[in-house]
């Protein structure tokens, strides 16, 4: 393995892998060495410990799938388009570590604490969007609420429906409290 592939990241980027092909149990230290195949001095190069491993991926997971995600979406000038930006990220890019990580804070009561971080981000962030749009703080909530509960279901649907699909119905969310016709004028 040359020195690229041993960053801190790159570990991350191979646990959030490792997670989604083999779960929770294969990122403990010696199956996640092993399956790098490399020692735990490696390991410890970058952690202190699981502890501060687990932490470090809660982190990255956090920044890489919801807070370059916002960045990503925030190019966009309107509220409109900053929600379709949004919703054309997630289709673009890899998501899958996002059920395992909540089916593993079943287990691991510490996820569910970064969860909750996530969560709350990723709510606050669609609130924002709606209340841009006009709506009054608590609809804006609401709406916020049902859309991110949206987006969360059809992730547990088997199969899990396409990109498309999901993009169609993530926007019959929007369209259900703001019409056409208001869209237009909304953005303005």
């Amino acid at each position: 393995m040359n020195l690229k592939e041993n960053t801190k990241r790159h570990w991350l980027e191979f646990a959030l892998k490792q997670l989604v092909q083999k779960g929770p149990d294969s990122l403990k230290i010696m199956p996640l060495c092993e399956a790098r195949g490399v020692t735990k001095g490696s390991f410890y190069h970058h952690f202190k410990n699981r502890q501060d491993f687990i932490e470090q991926l809660m982190e990255h997971w956090f920044q890489t799938l919801t807070m370059a995600f916002i960045e990503q979406a925030n190019t966009e000038d309107g509220p409109l388009q900053r929600l379709e930006k949004l919703d054309q990220v997630i289709a673009d890019n890899n998501i899958e570590a996002e059920m395992h990580i909540r089916a593993w804070a079943l287990k691991e009561p510490g996820i569910s604490d970064y969860l909750a971080r996530v969560d709350h981000q990723r709510q606050d962030y669609l609130k924002q969007c709606y209340l841009e749009l006009g709506v009054d703080s608590e609809l804006a909530q609401d709406i916020a609420m049902i859309s991110y509960a949206q987006f969360l279901g059809l992730l547990q649907i088997y199969p899990t429906p396409s990109l498309k699909t999901m993009l169609r119905l993530s926007g019959l969310v929007s369209s259900t409290f703001f019409p056409e016709e208001d869209k237009t004028n909304l953005d303005k």
